[in-house]
């Protein structure tokens, strides 16, 4: 099978990630929760683990990080433990279900109201665009820092500029971008980034993060034993124990922190590799009679979407799927939004998803089979 579904999961997984998982499943003791030897040395994977990745992301100790199961969880973790009642919200249309399903019930029970920004022509979010949607009122927004329908990129640097003028907290969702997309949360003036572990950073699925300023005073999703204050019915008042309830996967963060050292070690290289193999693919699909094209002619982040003439999306995925055994997505890839926009909300989009494992011979099989695939639908 040729694998390009790595914007869903990265396949590749660095061997460190591998036997870190390994080793911390043979000597599991559950971080936080005990005094002897393995308990201890739990609790310092975890804090090491958090420790690098908010280096690694340019933050300071105005920063906190938090360990969740998924971007998903950060996200809303990050939207309902900040959200401040009676106030706006700003969105794009670039944004994942993991940000418009919470703003959305948010604004459906009068909690906030909410303005959605839409892309200029060219798929980008317009910084004076958005700087125009902002009121006296608005105190978050959130903002993709990379699509997963497009692979468009966002200005977050000229956003979070913006954001800090306006005194409004900036949400960043990094599920596609990190760590190939340049970020720095301090220096970018974002407020908070939710990321996931399995994708670009190579760790386990089952396995994410949220880094929040400090004085934000994110309110819990969850509430439970966090291992101290054990003598109190009440949440510890300070982060990150007063937003990790319950057991940590520690496996999982085990896996996590050495994936998120090759990846960001190796990101150079890298953003290089997934670049060339964008642009190759990006071209392919051009040439080919019956392709559309959803992905920008430069935008070369590892991520493509397209559509075959006469054929629904998920029926050009099934028979990449049978007949020449590769992995794509096809569908809405839950960002309906995009889709309205694109006028692909009936038939969706095939996503090709690039990863640091694939090869050229792998793309030039994947554009030798939707060429035959859009010869048979003309």
């Amino acid at each position: 099978m040729i694998y390009f579904d790595n914007a869903a999961t990265s396949r590749f997984k660095p061997k460190s990630v591998r036997k870190a998982v390994v080793k911390e499943l043979k000597n599991s003791a559950n971080p936080g929760r005990g005094a002897h030897r393995d308990a201890i040395r739990a609790s310092m994977l975890v804090e090491n683990a958090r420790a690098y990745l908010l280096s690694a992301l340019g933050a300071d100790d105005d920063y906190e990080l938090v360990f969740t199961k998924n971007c998903t969880e950060a996200l809303n973790l990050a939207i309902f433990g900040t959200v401040i009642p009676k106030t706006h919200v700003v969105t794009t249309a670039l944004e994942h279900n993991s940000v418009l399903r919470p703003l959305f019930k948010l604004k459906d029970e009068n909690v906030i109201s909410l303005s959605v920004l839409n892309p200029d022509r060219f798929g980008k979010i317009n910084p004076a665009h958005f700087e125009r949607m902002l009121g006296n009122d608005t105190r978050l927004a959130v903002v993709t820092a990379q699509s997963n329908v497009t692979g468009m990129t966002t200005d977050l640097a000229a956003i979070g500029k913006i954001c800090a003028g306006h005194n409004v907290t900036l949400l960043a969702d990094g599920a596609q971008a990190v760590p190939l997309t340049k970020i720095n949360v301090k220096e970018m003036n974002i407020s908070m980034l939710a990321a996931p572990g399995h994708k670009g950073l190579h760790g386990p699925q089952g396995t994410g993060f949220l880094i929040f300023k400090r004085n934000l005073n994110v309110r819990p999703l969850l509430l439970g034993g966090t291992g101290t204050d054990s003598d109190s019915v009440y949440m510890p008042k300070s982060p990150p124990e007063s937003l990790e309830a319950g057991t940590l996967n520690a496996a999982g963060i085990a896996g996590l922190l050495e994936g998120a050292k090759w990846s960001f070690k190796h990101a150079e290289a890298s953003r290089k590799h997934i670049e060339k193999l964008s642009e190759k693919i990006i071209y392919g699909l051009k040439k080919i009679p019956g392709v559309t094209l959803y992905t920008a002619d430069d935008c070369f982040t590892g991520v493509v979407s397209f559509n075959v003439k006469g054929a629904d999306s998920t029926e050009v995925g099934d028979i990449l799927n049978e007949k020449y055994h590769v992995a794509v997505r096809a569908g809405l890839h839950c960002a309906p939004l995009v889709h309205n926009a694109n006028e692909t909300l009936d038939v969706g989009a095939v996503r090709v998803g690039i990863g640091v494992d694939n090869t050229e011979k792998e793309a030039d099989k994947l554009l030798s089979a939707v060429k035959s695939i859009a010869a048979k639908f003309r």
